[in-house]
């Protein structure tokens, strides 16, 4: 029993220091700079921008999480040159997320390792949604349909996927689309999301919204591997507990 609670405790310490996570952000077009900051300012995490000579595995493989920004895919010149670099980081099991929409015109569905088609289509907030059960929106919050209402005019999801074939699954759904969807991609996982949360957040300062972002960004924890590609130190030793080793 004491052995179950010394280890349960630290599960949660490893899962909830976020200050320990290593964000990096990917931002997106650069008039959408200044309400970006805002919103990194709202969730109150530190990140490191990721640049140019970022795009090499051992460096994105020092972050636990992979942020992308505003049409990113669109606007971003080192993302459009060195996307292949982020497939890799997500094959070696890293995670990927798309913190606000991204443009459907200019799309490639080589961009992530699953194949996805966006449409460019809009929905108010007043549309609903309907949270599917996952991780994600549990951890580190308990996010309802609450969290979806106030985002601001023309600031709720852009540019989604009418349909997510596996390996996607849907995670949120509006107007019958998945607006918001996930999928395992070799030892790592990626979450694309058409929901406009570093623009909503930003301009209105939701308390919400950046409880939506929080989880987005921490619901996974501590990258599984180190960019040695060996397993993390910690993670190592609480396994050898676990086993009783």
């Amino acid at each position: 029993m004491g052995r179950t609670v010394v280890l349960f405790g630290l599960l949660a310490g490893l899962a909830w220091g976020q200050q320990e996570l290593a964000i990096g952000f990917i931002p997106g077009r650069g008039n959408d700079a200044v309400t970006e900051k805002a919103a990194w300012d709202a969730v109150g995490l530190p990140y490191t921008e990721i640049g140019g000579n970022d795009y090499q595995l051992d460096r994105l493989l020092q972050f636990d999480v992979i942020a992308i920004g505003v049409v990113a895919y669109d606007q971003n010149e080192d993302l459009k040159n060195g996307f292949q670099a982020v497939k890799d980081y997500i094959q070696a099991g890293g995670y990927v997320v798309t913190v606000d929409f991204q443009q459907d015109s200019t799309w490639r569905e080589e961009y992530l390792p699953h194949p996805l088609q966006l449409f460019d289509d809009d929905l108010e907030e007043n549309a609903g949604v309907e949270i599917v059960d996952h991780p994600i929106w549990h951890t580190p919050n308990e996010i309802e349909e609450d969290h979806f209402i106030g985002w601001g005019q023309g600031d709720f999801m852009a540019d989604a996927p009418h349909e997510a074939k596996a390996p996607w699954e849907p995670l949120l759904i509006s107007n019958n689309w998945p607006i918001v969807v996930g999928a395992e991609a070799g030892r790592g996982y990626v979450v694309f999301n058409s929901l406009q949360i570093m623009q909503a957040l930003g301009r209105t300062g939701n308390p919400k919204i950046a409880e939506v972002l929080e989880n987005f960004l921490l619901w996974r924890g501590k990258l599984a591997v180190s960019p040695s590609g060996k397993m993390t130190t910690a993670w190592g030793a609480l396994k050898g507990q676990t086993l009783g080793r």
